[in-house]
């Protein structure tokens, strides 16, 4: 950041967002994107600043491949510049701070979560002309390239460091105890705009944990850009506009969740607090 910056209002973030979300796949930036939701959190960050760093490091990238698209020397190159020469490092200290899920902190401390770090692995791949994709294992958010070479799994989080299978199958053992085999479903790849939910829930689920209502709800706002019919998500916004005595928002947010998942198991329930929620809003 630098001082005097002139603040950007939260509206304006949100729109660029929106603009963003609207993208397909293959023309959204997913540092970009981040950012951008940074910048709603924090209105007086210099998303330029960061992008022109960036740029620079994708432009050192692809100079030192000179055009190469063998993913093991991108990998050995990336990881040279980003966690060797850049010091970039994973660090969880403090997982439900909102800080950690923003990737402009990332990028001033050279330190993040294994999403954060992921963004910026995926990004700088992409741009060196090879494509990579997320994938998520318990507790680890990973870079998988897919090619005619195979598959190679790469950790962010853990200096860039290239997983062999039996490394992928110890993570499901400490979470699941040996009782699930390592399938190819587990692998899946997940899209740029999934990555992108992903951090935002992160942030929703710190800013709950810090009980930052309308902070949370705005991130549940932009999760419902990138996907309005996340019904599960419309019923945590609605309960948090009840919470913030929005009563009219969460009354429309839960018949909408209830158009949106007509057989759920909590319909009597839901529909009692619509009924509750208009008396209220009659008798006052």
């Amino acid at each position: 950041m630098h001082g005097g910056r002139v603040l950007t209002h939260p509206a304006l973030a949100r729109r660029r967002f929106e603009e963003l979300a609207g993208r397909d796949d293959a023309r959204l930036d997913l540092v970009e994107a981040s950012l951008v939701i940074a910048l709603e959190e924090h209105p007086s960050l210099d998303i330029d600043h960061h992008l022109g760093a960036f740029d620079a490091w994708s432009e050192a990238v692809r100079g030192r491949l000179e055009g190469s698209r063998d993913v093991e020397r991108i990998v050995g190159t990336i990881n040279r510049l980003l966690f060797d020469e850049e010091g970039f490092h994973g660090e969880d200290d403090d997982y439900y701070d909102p800080r950690s899920a923003l990737l402009s902190e990332a990028l001033e401390r050279h330190a993040g979560l294994p999403i954060t770090l992921s963004i910026l692995y995926i990004e700088l791949s992409r741009r060196a002309g090879v494509e990579a994709t997320g994938v998520s294992l318990p507790g680890r958010f990973l870079v998988k390239f897919s090619g005619a070479f195979g598959v190679i799994v790469v950790d962010p989080f853990d200096g860039g460091r290239v997983l062999s299978t039996i490394e992928l199958q110890k993570i499901l053992d400490e979470t699941y105890g040996g009782g699930v085999q390592l399938r190819e479903h587990h692998l899946r790849s997940f899209a740029p705009k999934e990555i992108l939910a992903r951090e935002l829930a992160q942030l929703k689920a710190a800013y709950l944990a810090q009980h930052d209502l309308a902070r949370a709800a705005a991130s549940i706002d932009r999760l419902l850009i990138l996907d309005g019919r996340d019904a599960y998500e419309v019923r945590d916004r609605a309960a948090l506009a009840m919470q913030m005595h929005a009563y009219r928002q969460a009354i429309e947010l839960f018949e909408r969740y209830l158009a949106l998942m007509p057989s759920c198991d909590d319909h009597a329930r839901v529909r009692e607090q619509i009924r509750y929620l208009r008396a209220w809003l009659d008798q006052n």
